[in-house]
């Protein structure tokens, strides 16, 4: 009887762990939002973030590829790499974004795909996360607004 008894603690454990309970301490996904403003005439582009992002910066887009959509002649496809540049001093973070943008007008397009967060420098040496980002430019003015998850 008693070897039962101490054979209980460890079934009850790996059961636990076949059930999706985690070791203390695992990094649980954490919600975060970016939304990028865009002057394209005065050459501005600032961010705003929630989660365990820096609250607000700056970024610089680097296109890496650029192709033409050969089924929709109204559509490019980008890839671009990010570095947001954070204003309070901790840091910034690297992202890479597979965009498509769609010609919408004379001056106005939309864009939306999938983005990864991969590190930076300071606070977010070890950042990583992925989102989706959706955005709109018109006039000379963008607006993107990212959503997603960090984890860490």
């Amino acid at each position: 009887m008693a070897a039962l008894k101490n054979l209980a603690v460890p079934v009850l454990t790996i059961g636990a762990l076949a059930l999706g309970a985690g070791p203390a301490g695992a990094d649980v996904p954490e919600p975060f939002t970016i939304t990028e403003t865009i002057d394209f005439e005065a050459e501005e582009f600032s961010f705003i973030a929630t989660g365990s992002l820096c609250p607000s910066g700056t970024f610089e887009d680097e296109v890496k590829t650029f192709a033409a959509d050969k089924g929709n002649s109204g559509r490019l496809v980008l890839l671009i790499r990010t570095e947001y540049i954070c204003d309070d001093g901790s840091g910034s973070f690297d992202a890479l974004k597979h965009v498509i943008i769609t010609f919408t007008g004379e001056d106005s397009s939309t864009s939306s795909g999938p983005i990864s967060l991969k590190g930076g420098t300071g606070d977010y040496v070890g950042l990583a996360g992925h989102g989706v980002d959706v955005g709109q430019a018109e006039g000379g003015l963008g607006l993107g607004e990212i959503s997603g998850v960090l984890v860490r």
